[in-house]
């Protein structure tokens, strides 16, 4: 089972965890542990305001709102003045501060003669502000954190817009304001910044779009808070599947795909390691087929067998992939009497690809329904397999899980759905999950940070690859790696997980050699198939993705 250390909780969970350690420690301990966490983020979030300060010298403006996550900006006004930086605090918004942390925060800065200014009902708030941010050198955007529920409007809009026409460094303090912190959705308006500093945990939203757009340069740093370890979720009478339905949202990490690849015994042959069969192509489309069944072998397939329109396989490379010829359609497409052709071959192998390049082809998409309907080994399906069970979603629902993996991206999961693209974006980790849990199958929805989520509520976010592999022929390159790694044991939800990171890692990979010279857009498919073998080195060695690196880095430093 694929084993993650990095936690992404939703707000829900978030609140539920800190809620209840700050109750348990402050029956121990008898203090306010809220402000002592406050006291410890805004101080981390000091150090990366110093950073950013040491390259643009000057004067530093904290925009705070009235709750916590101002309170944590005030932390930061008072260390900055310490250090001898000059810092202001404009608190946006009328009345107190909401909590007895950030309201004692405040009065602190009072004692200490920092300067603080209510932004609130000014006739001439737009020229305030042009002049607030014409004299700062650096802006602190620490207005919402991930309360945020409602879209931004008011005064709170006018400062957000001043902020981003401000052309100052900005540092966000735990998310970046107006930015949904479970989905990544923009509340109306949201600060773009430079650099966001977050507390405990990822947050969700900074891992989706527009957020992680919108978030810059990602740090994160340890306050104390506890993990969500069964003990201790046991010890605090923490009742975790209340949150969200159970779900478990975690980022893939390097050591949790070193910990499920498949062991490779000195003492081998071809047919340890797994067969797969891919049933793909037709005509001008076989190219899917060859992608997905080679990169089933470079994955680390024993042996790799496609089976496809019988007249197309004349014209296909004769090198390692095994041909198997089906009965074909007059348009040169696979027929629904390949059914009964095709069965014998899946009975001998361990894992199956279906879809890719078949075509959507009557005929066809009556074969594909069919073997849906039958198919017992584990089994991917792509492309125009999902285009075909769009025609039928009822074929894999109200049934047990089978041990499926659909790998859509936002538009075939709207045939699938019915959902709009619109509003699949909008919640990428909501509509994968649902859909997970609606088909019984694992689904892998593709896209930058692409989301794996089973219907038991594990979900996992991918931080490797890059935008040149939005190209043709990179899903089918997928196909083949997760069916490869099924081919050999690993179950299904665990090779999806480790298929799309060795997949963005492979496509990272290629993306950086010096003869692109940093020009994603001119790679292609076969970039990606190439760069299998440096992707599981790179697995081997070590090498973290650039956000693990990120994340490490940040925390180590401060």
């Amino acid at each position: 089972m694929v084993i993650s250390n990095l936690r992404v909780p939703t707000t829900k969970q978030i609140r539920a965890l800190e809620s209840a350690w700050i109750k348990s420690v402050e029956e121990t301990a008898a203090t306010n542990w809220g402000q002592v966490l406050m006291e410890v983020a805004g101080r981390a979030a000091s150090h990366c305001a110093l950073s950013i300060w040491n390259e643009n010298p000057g004067h530093v403006a904290i925009f705070a709102g009235t709750g916590n996550n101002g309170g944590d900006g005030m932390v930061v006004a008072r260390y900055l003045n310490l250090w001898g930086i000059p810092a202001s605090v404009f608190i946006v918004g009328e009345g107190e501060m909401t909590t007895a942390e950030a309201l004692t925060n405040k009065k602190l800065l009072e004692r200490l003669d920092i300067e603080i200014v209510q932004l609130s009902g000014q006739e001439d708030l737009e020229d305030a502000l042009e002049s607030i941010a014409s004299g700062a050198t650096v802006i602190v955007d620490a207005i919402f954190g991930t309360g945020l529920t409602r879209d931004v409007g008011g005064i709170h809009r006018t400062v957000i817009d001043a902020i981003n026409n401000s052309a100052r460094p900005v540092l966000s303090i735990d998310i970046p304001s107006g930015i949904n912190s479970d989905n990544g959705r923009i509340m109306g308006a949201a600060v773009r910044a430079d650099q966001t500093v977050t507390f405990g945990y990822l947050k969700a939203g900074l891992l989706t779009f527009p957020g992680a757009e919108y978030a810059g340069q990602l740090s994160l740093v340890d306050i104390g808070l506890p993990d969500f370890s069964e003990t201790f979720v046991q010890q605090l009478n923490l009742d975790k599947d209340s949150a969200d339905n159970g779900s478990q949202i975690w980022l893939t990490t390097c050591g949790a795909v070193q910990g499920i690849m498949p062991f490779r015994p000195t003492n081998s042959h071809k047919g340890t390691f797994g067969q797969l069969l891919t049933i793909a192509g037709s005509l001008g489309m076989s190219g899917a087929g060859v992608m997905a069944a080679a990169s089933a072998l470079k994955i680390g397939a024993g042996l790799s067998y496609l089976s496809t329109a019988r007249s197309l396989i004349v014209g296909l490379p004769t090198h390692e992939i095994v041909y198997k010829p089906l009965s074909e359609t007059t348009a040169q497409s696979i027929s629904q009497e390949a059914v009964a052709e095709v069965l014998p071959l899946i009975d001998g192998v361990q894992a199956v690809v279906l879809g890719p390049g078949l075509s959507q082809n009557h005929d066809t998409v009556s074969f594909v329904l069919s073997l849906i309907d039958i198919i017992s080994k584990p089994c991917v399906i792509d492309a125009d397999g999902l285009n075909a069970l769009a025609q039928n979603p009822a074929a894999l629902q109200g049934q047990a899980p089978r041990r499926f993996v659909l790998t859509p991206h936002p538009r075939e999961l709207s045939r699938l759905t019915g959902q709009s693209v619109e509003v699949i974006q909008s919640d990428r980790i909501g509509a994968a999950l649902a859909a997970a849990r609606k088909f019984g199958s694992v689904v892998v929805l593709k896209g930058h940070y692409s989301v794996i989520a089973s219907p038991t509520g594990q979900v996992f976010i991918n931080p490797t690859g890059n935008s040149g592999m939005a190209t043709a022929g990179a899903g089918d390159v997928l196909s083949g790696m997760i069916g490869g790694l099924m081919a050999q044991g690993l179950p299904p939800f665990d090779a999806a997980v480790a298929g799309v990171y060795l997949h963005g890692k492979a496509g990272d990979l290629a993306a950086n050699r010096p003869e692109l010279a940093g020009a994603q857009a001119s790679l292609v498919a076969t970039d990606i198939l190439a760069h299998i073998p440096f992707a599981l080195a790179s697995l081997q060695a070590g090498d973290v993705s650039y956000l693990e690196e990120r994340l490490l880095q940040s925390v180590s430093s401060l």
